[in-house]
């Protein structure tokens, strides 16, 4: 009788787990994921005769499981949660090598209660009603990415050059959000109203109001452009393309360009989306010059194409730029990028924040600072933020250096006073960081003499 049963509660945990194995099976093959679904057919063996019922896929079945959970406890399951920090990355490891001991099945209220009576009980299911909004499942901060097999011109060749351009693709969270960029107001509004805006508010932006498409941040080297683009990786729920000029250029003929088709039909296939292409004056120059490569001018040619393409399609894609060099660009590339912001120097009260950012009351246990931010950003005029952070390094560091010394040679029962830095010693690195020329004359008089 015992290995009856025994036999019994294999056979269905042996079924079981073929039900997990179609289920995901099936959902890889759904999504697209054709590499995935290839190496999990190969190290599972499921024979291909076992498919899904009809109405059973996996989605179904979570949504069942939401519910059920629902009625019994009155809110929705946790089923996945973000590792907050490194620690919980380990102990997740651990749990990996260690194998948890099976747990003992209790029996349920059902189990006892048939056990125990042979009258026939009856139990009440309250219905769903309201859901309460504290309850509500969060949205994942991740944007998905979605398998290339679903694409519809996917091919090997394709596939190559996907694969390429997705190594460029930030898929970890660089947590610089919009507070942390000091100033640049006028840019950072404009970001919004490209990325943030229209999904929260999109019968505003339709038609003639439809979004910016193209934005290209120009301006003098250090002022911050690179730090706008982290802030719309971090904040905007979008497939973020951090793209390079080695990502796109290749020495055999045609794939350039190949590569330019891709990765524009790639952000169609994951919008919404962002392609950021930094320096975009080194991809992007004046068409018109006696040097001009035969291999540039296809490259450009196509960059074009797409462009058009971006602006005519309906789907949410975005191309953020920047450039050091604007009056370098060619101006078809810029008729087709909408809008163009100059990202200045930063004035009187962005510097007094940057002072105050980098040189906090409390740098460490053995520095802490005493300045006056308003008289340093006085001083400060024609740096940059780059030059500014550059600056309180260096009189952190000359801090630093006469710290050393007395850290070596001191015994494990003795003291180093805490060293106290002031405006005096900040104006002395004045001194050894000067600002980089910029001509920044030249950037604001840009839009007028174009």
């Amino acid at each position: 009788m015992g290995t009856a049963v025994r036999n019994a509660e294999e056979k269905v945990q042996k079924e079981r787990k073929t039900n997990l194995l179609v289920l995901v099976r099936e959902f890889l093959a759904e999504e697209g994921y054709v590499d995935t679904l290839r190496c999990f057919e190969s190290e599972t063996r499921l024979p291909k005769e076992y498919v899904l019922c009809d109405n059973v896929d996996l989605t179904a079945v979570v949504e069942d499981f939401e519910a059920y959970f629902f009625v019994r406890f009155k809110k929705y399951p946790k089923i996945s949660r973000r590792l907050c920090s490194k620690s919980d990355v380990a102990d997740v490891k651990s749990k990996e090598k260690t194998k948890a001991p099976r747990l003992q099945k209790q029996k349920s209220c059902v189990d006892t209660c048939v056990e125990n009576s042979s009258e026939p009980e009856f139990f009440r299911v309250e219905p769903l009603g309201k859901i309460d909004s504290n309850n509500k499942i969060e949205a994942p901060a991740i944007k998905l990415w979605k398998g290339l097999g679903s694409f519809d011109g996917y091919d090997d060749e394709w596939k190559t050059f996907a694969d390429i351009i997705a190594r460029d693709v930030i898929t970890k969270n660089l947590n610089v959000k919009w507070s942390d960029v000091i100033g640049l107001e006028t840019a950072k509004q404009h970001l919004r109203e490209a990325l943030v805006y229209p999904t929260k508010f999109p019968e505003l932006f339709r038609g003639v109001t439809s979004p910016w498409k193209g934005l290209l941040l120009y301006g003098p080297s250090g002022t911050g452009k690179t730090l706008l683009a982290k802030a719309v990786a971090t904040e905007c729920s979008t497939t973020f393309f951090n793209i390079s000029a080695s990502s796109l250029i290749s020495k055999w003929r045609g794939d350039s360009e190949k590569l330019v088709r891709v990765m524009f039909e790639l952000a169609r296939h994951q919008a919404p989306s962002t392609i950021f292409i930094d320096e975009l004056d080194a991809l992007a120059s004046r068409r018109d010059r006696p040097s001009e490569h035969e291999a540039s001018r296809r490259l450009k040619s196509e960059f074009l194409v797409q462009l058009d393409g971006l602006l005519e399609a309906s789907e949410n894609i975005f191309l953020l730029t920047t450039s050091n060099l604007p009056w370098d660009l060619d101006p078809a590339i810029l008729r087709r990028l909408e809008k163009k912001i100059m990202v200045d120097l930063p004035d009187d009260a962005s510097r007094e924040s940057l002072f105050r950012a980098f040189l906090p009351c409390n740098v460490n246990r053995y520095l802490k600072t005493d300045v006056d931010c308003a008289e340093l950003a006085e001083n400060s005029e024609g740096y940059s933020c780059a030059d500014i952070k550059l600056v309180c390094k260096e009189a952190l560091m000359s801090a630093t250096r006469s710290l050393i010394p007395l850290l070596e040679r001191r015994d494990p029962y003795g003291k180093v006073q805490c060293k106290e830095i002031t405006t005096d010693h900040v104006l002395e690195a004045f001194e050894q960081v000067k600002p980089v020329p910029c001509h920044v004359e030249k950037f604001r008089n840009w839009p007028y003499e174009r």
